[in-house]
């Protein structure tokens, strides 16, 4: 029988929350915020977010609620221009997911691209672009594979990438990025159908880019189903 993901399962939480921590964000527009993750693992350790060649500015959206707005960000994809979400690990762990809520300024990005590698030493592969609206929405990647230990490597890692663009010069922000791992050996039934059931239209149905409607177990790709958009990775 297989053993529900609920029970193993662990998140790394980005907040940016208004609340003193080993690293802060600070701007003269905005608040400050914790940049650390709150840390629900006992196996995955996260450092705080990296932001190269953006501006970037905590604001509330909500009480109890803070979202970083970035800005500088290039037209097209800038290698050297990225948020960066670094991991280790102590043990053999699976990411199951990572959820990451956005939305942007009327003249900010239209596109979020995220790049993943399971590996810090090995450049990111590219796991999808996303539109990008004016309402916060979530972008949800899943599938990404183990981090494993290894005699060359005993504690191994993973690097996770965000990048606006297709923009006129206004803000991407981001109000929360959740990894959710579990370890390895944990008996599945299968995180994508989770996620994606989590994720369906109001009439139950997932559809694609185009409104059509997908069936329950569809292909690698892109959905869109009630404020959600689901990056199927193969």
């Amino acid at each position: 029988m297989a053993v529900p993901a609920v029970t193993t399962a662990q998140t790394l939480v980005y907040r940016w929350l208004n609340v003193p921590c080993a690293q802060n964000l600070n701007c003269d527009e905005g608040c400050s915020a914790c940049n650390m993750p709150a840390n629900s693992n006992n196996a995955l350790f996260g450092s705080g977010a990296s932001w190269f060649g953006v501006d970037v500015c905590p604001h509330p959206v909500s009480e109890a609620d803070n979202a970083v707005y970035t800005t500088g960000w290039s037209y097209e994809a800038d290698p050297y221009i990225f948020i960066g979400f670094n991991a280790i690990s102590t043990d053999d762990v699976q990411i199951d997911s990572i959820i990451v809520s956005h939305r942007r300024s009327a003249d900010g990005p239209r596109l979020l691209r995220a790049t993943f590698s399971p590996d810090p030493m090995n450049v990111p592969v590219l796991l999808g672009e996303t539109e990008v609206t004016q309402q916060f929405e979530e972008t949800i990647y899943t599938d990404l594979g183990c981090l494993r230990r290894s005699p060359n490597s005993p504690y191994p890692g993973m690097q996770f990438r965000l990048q606006g663009i297709h923009g006129e010069g206004g803000d991407l922000q981001i109000d929360e990025v959740r990894i959710v791992s579990s370890p390895c050996a944990t008996i599945r039934t299968g995180i994508t159908e989770d996620l994606l059931r989590s994720a369906a239209a109001p009439n139950g149905l997932l559809v694609d880019v185009l409104g059509r409607a997908v069936p329950e177990r569809p292909v690698p790709g892109v959905y869109i189903g009630a404020r959600k958009r689901v990056q199927v990775v193969p």
